[in-house]
């Protein structure tokens, strides 16, 4: 009896801090951050920290905060699963509460901890190559939200750990290859490009000029493209001079491949969290 009011007593406490932002509520595997120690919290039940979530990489599930981003960018080593790109995600199938689906928006390979829910396999979702791709119609809530949420691929960017190698051939109906969720870049096939320092700033605040028909595209310095012809623009998923933007995001010849984007704000050890119950 003793024990019981003690624990109701913690509990009452643990949402009393909660009430006055103390303490911040927690479901599943999540990164520590940084100031706080680093590394993975581990506690896949509903728990307690004294650190808020950032509103990129976390969804709200029944008021506690749910990761939606990749763990293995933050020196988790568990079990793990390769996707490649957006794709939904039944929060309840992965850590049990109501049904609630969130959406992740990595738009490259990337890795979670848990599979697709089982009744999501046979119609949404595609493995080729070891890794699930998204094949459903998005609804539209999905659609929407990608502007809010999108910048996750910018904070992974300059993240550096090992990402899943997926070198396949997209599915039929894969989402990253819809319009909606296609972040189009501009490709310009020419023989000789001049790129000259001293003209900094004469342009439209650091446009790119293309020779010919004076067509002005934004960027950070002047490059004036002398070729007599006026060149070929392709709008495609990779950026390449010269090169060539193939399905599935691979680039070749002068391109960069793809890389991921997420928050820098965490580092590594084992969580600080407090169960609740």
């Amino acid at each position: 009896m003793l024990a019981l009011a003690a624990s109701s007593a913690a509990l009452a406490s643990d949402e009393h801090h909660h009430h006055f932002g103390r303490q911040v509520r927690f479901v599943g595997i999540h990164p520590i951050p940084k100031n706080e120690g680093g590394g993975i919290c581990n506690i896949e039940g509903p728990h307690v920290h004294i650190y808020t979530a950032n509103k990129i990489e976390y969804r709200d599930h029944g008021g506690d905060a749910y990761f939606v981003g990749d763990p293995v960018a933050y020196k988790y080593d568990g079990p793990k699963y390769a996707y490649k790109g957006p794709h939904p995600i039944h929060v309840e199938a992965v850590v049990g509460g109501d049904p609630d689906v969130e959406y992740c928006y990595l738009e490259g390979p990337h890795f979670h901890y848990f599979k697709p829910a089982p009744t999501e396999m046979d119609a949404d979702f595609r493995v080729v190559g070891d890794a699930y791709f998204y094949v459903g119609e998005p609804p539209q809530v999905f659609i929407e939200a990608r502007p809010t949420y999108i910048g996750i691929n910018a904070q992974y960017r300059p993240l550096a750990y090992a990402r899943p190698v997926v070198e396949v051939e997209a599915p039929s109906g894969w989402i990253g290859a819809r319009a909606e969720f296609m972040t189009p870049n501009i490709v310009v096939q020419t023989p000789g490009v001049v790129v000259d320092e001293r003209v900094r700033g004469r342009g439209r605040g650091g446009a790119v000029v293309v020779g010919g028909g004076g067509a002005v595209f934004g960027g950070g310095i002047d490059v004036h493209i002398v070729a007599p012809p006026p060149p070929s623009i392709h709008i495609g998923i990779g950026i390449g001079i010269g090169g060539e933007v193939r399905g599935g995001g691979e680039v070749r010849g002068g391109g960069e491949g793809h890389r991921h984007d997420g928050d820098d704000d965490h580092g590594d050890h084992g969580g600080r969290g407090h169960g609740r119950h």
